[in-house]
């Protein structure tokens, strides 16, 4: 049997027409090289080559959108390691929230709540921190009692905050009133009578309003599309939500489908560490739900992954409360009166490494809320403890916040492969308070992001927490504020502090980058402008290589694609 082979040559198909082109642009990959090309090209999302202005646009075709960058800077997309999305946006779905800047404007905005307010219902300012306040202290009760006899007040700060007396009436507080457990109900030491002040024990108070709570569905959706808008204006393509609720999780999911979503989100999940093992165990097991969607670390797309559990080891350094290794000083800026208070560890040790040990055997990516330097050691301690048994370090554990590390604990980082996620934006807004409060001394650990990098791999967010004003917010988002601190770190108030911790340029551009993506496990898909990488770009007005770095903060974004996608565009 005799059998004709036929051969057929087909052609190779030539690569598709691009489908956005920026070219005559100073294109800053930020890749290992941190090489700088002249123009980009993005194609079905993601980006299909970078190079001379000449090859890249033999991509251009009849539907290509072609960008004239007439030498602007084009950058990766930035990313925040640390938002509170959600909660932010619908802080101020209803009206403007205070911004308080002294005790004078604190007591006028109580007074003219009691105007309004029916007697005997709650007044509450949420998330004031005194570290911000021109007299960098809380306000006393009686202070709060003459503002509003008639009314319960809290002034919140996160984890600490001060109540009137009209408060602690109605919640039944008096100097017989146990303190929860890793709380404190603070008594006068010499009367025994409560001060006002609570630190991580909201829960004796009564009836005290849930802020944002009444808003539906539809309200909340509407807002973090309002929010993320916003976010796209100054450039940020990604954020890491760091406390996610399922219900959250589904709401980005939800926007996904949609096609309404124009940043990407990874999300961190809550996570309640208390119980036996066993119950520990279940909570875990518990979290993917039915769609399986819920984890662990990594699970999901490139638009909604989920990220790290969060769990919260110790209070805050804006009220306080923070664990750290040395006695808070005595003194009116957090109310302390003992010698010997160091703040709030939430979490015993045993008890933190069960909760890390079954969280890795699901492979999940762990961090923690670790604001003091005591916390830090804490956290570490059980890091190494688990890691004997599991290896973490492909896991990258986390450290969010990390406020006060010390040489020896950046050293243990990089040992097991630790990151962190920093926050700019406190040194600029509360390093005056903080080196008024701890001194030079404890001072020169406060933020050390030069020292960080010689070490592991850090990543920087805002925690941004209330209202939508990019540097008006709880706490300031905009990215431009945190890579300008990193590089001048001087305080809102002119106080330079520890200059010799100051990044170069390339670093801060990478904070907000590559090292973000490397956080949450897709440094393999964005962060870098490199062929095969998501199509997540911006193009500025400024050269923040070379601009004086006092114009580095204002710099204003011309443009914004997700995906290949604008989302925003300045007009002239």
């Amino acid at each position: 049997m005799r059998y004709l082979l036929l051969i057929v040559l087909l052609p190779i198909p030539a690569l598709a027409d691009a489908d956005l082109i920026i070219h005559r642009a100073k294109v800053v990959t930020v890749d290992a090289k941190f090489s700088v090309a002249q123009a980009v090209a993005v194609q079905d999302g993601k980006i299909v080559a970078v190079g001379t202005d000449a090859d890249v646009l033999k991509l251009k075709g009849a539907r290509t959108r072609v960008i004239d960058a007439g030498g602007k800077m084009a950058l990766p997309g930035l990313m925040d390691s640390h938002s509170h999305p959600v909660g932010a946006a619908t802080s101020e779905w209803k009206e403007p929230l205070p911004d308080p800047r002294s005790l004078k404007e604190v007591f006028a905005y109580i007074r003219k709540q009691a105007e309004t307010t029916p007697e005997g219902n709650w007044i509450v300012l949420r998330y004031a921190f005194p570290t911000r306040l021109d007299d960098t202290r809380f306000p006393t009760k009686a202070e709060l009692d003459e503002a509003a006899p008639k009314h319960p007040v809290l002034y919140h700060a996160g984890p600490a905050g001060i109540v009137n007396s009209m408060a602690l009436k109605v919640s039944g507080i008096t100097k017989d009133t146990r303190n929860p457990n890793a709380g404190e109900v603070v008594k006068d030491p010499a009367t025994g009578e409560p001060t006002g002040m609570i630190r991580n024990a909201y829960g004796v108070l009564k009836g005290v309003p849930n802020g944002g709570g009444e808003a539906s569905l539809t309200d909340r959706r509407a807002a973090v599309k309002k929010l993320f808008r916003l976010y796209n204006e100054r450039g940020l393509t990604s954020v890491a939500d760091r406390n996610g609720s399922r219900s959250d999780l589904d709401l980005y999911g939800d926007l996904h489908k949609s096609g309404e979503l124009t940043v990407r989100v990874n999300v961190a999940r809550a996570f309640d560490p208390t119980g036996t093992r066993e119950q520990v165990a279940t909570r875990f097991d518990e979290l993917p739900g039915k769609d399986k969607l819920g984890g662990p670390t990594g699970v999901g797309d490139d638009w909604v992954r989920v990220g790290p559990i969060k769990i919260f080891l110790d209070g805050g350094m804006l009220n306080g409360t923070a664990y750290m290794r040395q006695p808070w000083p005595k003194g009116p800026t957090y109310q302390v009166t003992q010698d010997d208070y160091r703040g709030l560890l939430f979490i015993p040790q045993d008890q933190l490494r069960m909760v890390i040990d079954e969280g890795v055997k699901r492979k999940w990516q762990m961090t923690a809320h670790t604001a003091g330097e005591g916390a830090m050691d804490e956290l570490l301690d059980a890091y190494e403890f688990v890691d004997r048994v599991t290896p973490l370090k492909e896991l990258r554990p986390c450290i969010t916040h990390a406020n006060f590390p010390s040489k020896r604990n950046l050293e243990r980082c990089k040992q097991i492969g630790v990151v962190a996620d920093v926050q700019p934006a406190w040194l600029y807004k509360d390093g005056t308070t903080l080196l008024k409060v701890l001194g030079t001394e404890r001072v020169r650990w406060f933020q050390p992001y030069k020292s960080w990098l010689e070490y592991t791999v850090i990543g920087g967010g805002s925690d941004h927490m209330l209202r939508f004003d990019s540097i008006g917010s709880t706490n300031p988002w905009d990215p431009w504020l945190g890579i300008a601190v990193t590089l001048h770190r001087t305080t809102e108030r002119g106080t330079e502090l520890v200059p010799e911790e100051a990044l170069t340029r390339q670093q801060a551009i990478r904070l907000y980058t590559i090292n973000n993506a490397y956080l949450t496990h897709e440094e393999k898909v964005k962060g870098s402008l490199e062929a095969g990488k998501l199509g997540d770009l911006i193009l500025i007005d400024r050269d923040v290589l070379t601009c004086p770095v006092k114009d580095v903060a204002g710099t204003k974004v011309l443009l914004t694609v997700v995906g290949g996608k604008v989302v925003h565009e300045q007009k002239d």
